[in-house]
């Protein structure tokens, strides 16, 4: 009876083996399949074949989710790594990427639920700092972002954008340590150097300013100037709460409202402003009009005001608002250049040059007015020899070796057909920046005059190869 039974008991193994083992050769070879495929996309469904047919092999649907994901297949490669999770056989690194194509299906909740529980992992990935530290920021939780840095910083000391990153959070609420991560930063990656004393400046302004609202105006300010303007809102939301008549933070929140396209609903306004309608919430406009009211002598609120304006198109009320402003500080160079910029908007170009030409007045050493100056002349063809020419030929003498200012000069001599003189500094500019695709550009069109086709043609090319759309037109205009 004994023998009968593993006789029997045999034979069913036997029939099993014969059964399974071809589904176990055809996994394997599956997965030799996927280690030869062409495609990421062909490699990544030979994985998932071969996972279903090598139990013991889950990990293969985690390899087939990241042939997914290198084929911009988000879509199955959140399903593979599903397939991963649910047989434990996902590995810290899958966490993170289950996160990443989570992502980016547009789904960034979902992205930051994975990767807070990839965290509870023994060996959680370091990556996940600072995944978690982006998700924060863009959902405005900025206190938890910057802790999330913070342990990223601790483990990629070197990592200069790590240290900036942290440094942009940490203006909002500890600037010691802001500055202190801002300087670490500029230190790793000098290119960084230009932002990081912006807001140093800023920084230190703050720290003079006994107001908790003008604190954090001032620093939004610089926030704004290095085009953070997400941070910038956050600060002047933090400017509005600490005084809610602070007129100059509501201004600046319209602003900053403005850049990211927002505008905030009745509930949400309420709470920083509580003279504001409820209901349909309040427009950029809305909130300016109640900065005038609260601050009507404000160069800065007439500024913004008038920003306000020019961007919607209505450059007549944007005039006015400059002029405003300009009256309130009459030596004020800046204000000069928007009633210039305000006055060519609407037509009038001989009193936007003499506006032009009051801010040069009003900073005579200061290059940039000149150069303001001379770009109006040559964007609108006119007072070229007069007044471009010379103003161009300052902004050089005050500029040394400038490719910029030495691009300038050779443009406005192109425009006024001194085409030899133009050669000669576009010439220049490209010897101190062989990378300027503007001056490439205009020494092209140099060489276009002189007929010198050739040597149109290169630079041309190079130009367009450094991103110039104009470049791209001519191109096709002159060598189709």
């Amino acid at each position: 009876m004994q023998r009968n039974t593993i006789r029997v008991f045999l034979v069913l193994i036997l029939i099993l083996l014969a059964v399974i083992a071809p589904v176990i050769f055809s996994g394997y070879s599956e997965l030799e399949k996927a280690s030869t495929s062409n495609t990421y996309n062909e490699a990544a469904q030979h994985y998932e074949s071969a996972a279903q047919r090598i139990p013991w092999r889950a990990d293969l649907f985690e390899l087939s989710g990241h042939a997914y994901y290198h084929a911009q297949e988000y879509i199955n490669a959140g399903a593979a790594y599903q397939k991963a999770f649910e047989r434990s056989a996902l590995s810290s690194e899958g966490w993170v990427a289950w996160g990443d194509v989570t992502y980016l299906n547009k789904n960034p909740q979902g992205a930051t639920d994975i990767w807070e529980q990839a965290l509870k992992l023994n060996n959680p990935s370091e990556q996940l700092y600072s995944r978690l530290a982006q998700t924060y920021q863009e959902t405005g939780d900025h206190p938890k972002a910057a802790d999330f840095l913070q342990r990223y910083v601790s483990i990629h000391s070197e990592d200069a954008s790590a240290h900036y990153r942290l440094g942009l959070l940490l203006t909002l609420s500890d600037q010691n340590t802001a500055l202190s991560e801002l300087i670490t930063a500029s230190q790793l990656d000098p290119q960084l150097d230009p932002a990081v004393q912006t807001l140093r400046t800023a920084l230190n302004l703050a720290s003079l300013n006994d107001s908790p609202s003008e604190r954090f105006v001032i620093i939004g300010r610089g926030l704004g100037l290095i085009e953070e303007w997400s941070l910038a809102r956050a600060a002047f939301e933090s400017a509005v709460k600490a005084d809610e008549k602070n007129a100059e933070a509501l201004a600046w929140l319209a602003e900053a409202n403005q850049h990211i396209g927002v505008v905030l609903s009745g509930e949400a306004l309420s709470t920083l402003a509580p003279d504001a309608s409820a209901g349909e919430g309040q427009s950029g406009g809305d909130r300016l009009d109640q900065a005038l009211s609260l601050k009507p002598n404000s160069s800065v609120i007439r500024g913004l005001r008038g920003l306000y304006f020019q961007r919607s198109g209505n450059f007549r009320q944007a005039l006015e608002e400059f002029q405003y402003a300009a009256r309130l500080e009459p030596d004020n160079p800046a204000w000069q250049v928007s009633i210039g910029e305000a006055h060519s908007k609407l037509g009038d170009l001989i009193r936007a040059l003499e506006a032009y030409q009051h801010a040069t007045t009003l900073a005579p050493e200061d290059a940039n007015y000149w150069r303001l100056l001379a770009t109006f002349c040559a964007q609108n063809g006119v007072y070229l020899r007069d007044v471009g020419v010379p103003a161009a030929q300052r902004v050089v003498i005050m500029s040394k070796d400038d490719p910029m200012a030495q691009d300038l000069l050779g443009w406005l001599l192109l425009l006024d057909s001194r085409y030899d003189d133009a050669e000669r500094h576009l010439t220049r500019a490209l010897e101190l920046d062989p990378q300027n695709a503007s001056a490439h550009l205009h020494l092209a069109m140099v060489y276009l005059q002189k007929d010198d086709r050739a040597a149109a043609y290169d630079h041309l090319i190079l130009a367009r190869d450094l991103g110039n759309g104009e470049a791209e037109a001519l191109l096709k205009q002159y060598f189709p």
